[in-house]
């Protein structure tokens, strides 16, 4: 136990606590959190609508959506997203904007504090910045949280408080480790949000996944409201459509986040009227339509330079490297395609690389230096493996060394995509300015 006297000061200060405590260790499990969120008497926050978002990829461009449609229409919401780009901040939002650095450090001092009162209780990096998050939003006196699950969902630590909603975006292969070999058994943590009498909301999920989330939905008595069987989407030249079974039908301008994203958040705004004195639909639905040429989360397919074209996407899973193929092959072919990738150990490279190594002319791999980080020979040996040609592949000792041998050998009617992992977005957002003026 750190001395009251000895604790962190500034944001910085705290953001090196946390990483003494390990960003990568997990512990699941939320007595360690309830006991803390008691201590902190934010138990209250019950009584403001709740909306948790889980999903294998998609759940915080999702989140993103229906928290700045609340807050377009006058109602001050709390987002709750992780990891961070760039800073700490990012993951905690109100009501459109960044936590400031006094308001956060107040909030993990206050953490800090509940956690050591009594009988000390050990928290990981993402349980204080949780606890952190909903001690700001309480503060705030927010009207509305929009919760970003971390991991899985039925042990995960926002899974702290009942959501009203529980939105299921998506759900793929990823962290089996922790959640499971199968689709089954991934689905079951997922659909651990689900409370008894909650509303749950889900993309268009596979048939194995769908049906665990049925019969949990059957189980609560939770009203369950599916992508392709209870609302749909359809892609029109400059927008989209939205429709439901309760005959609300929504046109809408193309979004920033994924089109499949955008109709999920429609799904939710369509429940939350009169939820906990929120407006009606209508009010709601023309909130969204205001923001959603705006509304995007960074590194996700986010242009940062023009000629050539640059775009930093997260993905790092095996959903979204089909995801991102999809949307590679919807657009026109630039002269070439080039690829900066790094990626994380633990992370199923093979199957990525094998899925996106036939939508690029060249690739340059990077060896992240993070404690999951892997080498970029396993990644170039991935890509030959996959069939690649073996002098169109690079290896390269960080995402700077890479980035900028892709620039400086494209040309400016080239398309570079960076991508692997949120720790390639974030060294290469790092360096990217210097990199584009040099070119």
């Amino acid at each position: 136990m750190t001395p009251r006297e000895a604790l962190p000061g500034t944001l910085n200060e705290w953001v090196n606590f946390l990483s003494d405590l390990n960003p990568d260790h997990i512990e699941l499990g939320l007595e360690r959190v309830r006991t803390v969120l008691l201590r902190l008497k934010l138990d209250n926050l019950k009584n403001i609508p709740v909306i948790e978002f889980a999903g294998t990829n998609g759940k915080g461009s999702t989140a993103a959506l229906v928290a700045a449609t609340l807050d377009e229409a006058g109602i001050a919401c709390g987002l709750y997203t992780s990891p961070h780009l760039h800073r700490f901040n990012e993951r905690v939002r109100i009501n459109g904007h960044d936590i400031d650095d006094v308001m956060l450090c107040d909030a993990l001092s206050a953490v800090y504090e509940a956690a050591n009162a009594q009988s000390p209780v050990s928290l990981t990096y993402f349980e204080y910045t949780t606890l952190a998050a909903l001690w700001c939003f309480n503060a705030a006196k927010v009207r509305a949280m929009c919760l970003e699950i971390g991991l899985g969902g039925r042990l995960d630590a926002v899974n702290v408080i009942d959501a009203d909603i529980a939105v299921i975006v998506s759900i793929g292969f990823d962290h089996m480790a922790i959640l499971g070999n199968t689709l089954s058994k991934i689905a079951y943590e997922k659909a651990g949000i689900i409370k008894k009498g909650s509303v749950t909301i889900t993309g268009e999920l596979l048939p194995e996944a769908a049906a665990v989330v049925k019969s949990r939905c059957s189980e609560l008595e939770s009203p369950l409201f599916s992508q392709g069987e209870d609302f749909w989407f359809e892609k029109n030249g400059d927008g989209f459509c939205y429709r439901d079974k309760q005959k609300n039908v929504q046109n809408f301008p193309s979004p920033l986040v994924p089109v499949e994203c955008a109709a999920v958040a429609s799904a939710v705004i369509s429940k939350l009227a009169g939820l906990k004195k929120l407006p009606e639909s209508t009010e709601l639905f023309m909130a969204e339509r205001r923001v959603i040429s705006r509304v995007c989360l960074p590194g996700r397919m986010q242009r940062v330079h023009q000629r050539p074209d640059v775009y930093f996407d997260v993905a790092h899973n095996v959903p979204a490297a089909e995801h991102l193929k999809k949307a590679l092959l919807s657009r026109p072919k630039p002269k070439r395609r080039l690829a900066v990738v790094g990626m994380l150990r633990d992370k199923d490279i093979e199957g990525v690389l094998g899925i996106l190594c036939g939508c690029f002319d060249a690739f340059y791999t990077a060896t992240l230096h993070s404690g999951r980080g892997e080498n970029a020979q396993r990644l170039q040996d991935a890509l030959i493996k996959s069939g690649c040609i073996p002098s169109l592949v690079k290896s390269y000792d960080s995402v700077s060394s890479a980035l900028k041998a892709c620039v400086d050998e494209a040309a400016p009617c080239d398309e570079i995509v960076v991508f692997g992992s949120f720790v390639t977005v974030s060294e290469a957002s790092d360096c990217a300015s210097e990199i584009f003026c040099r070119g």
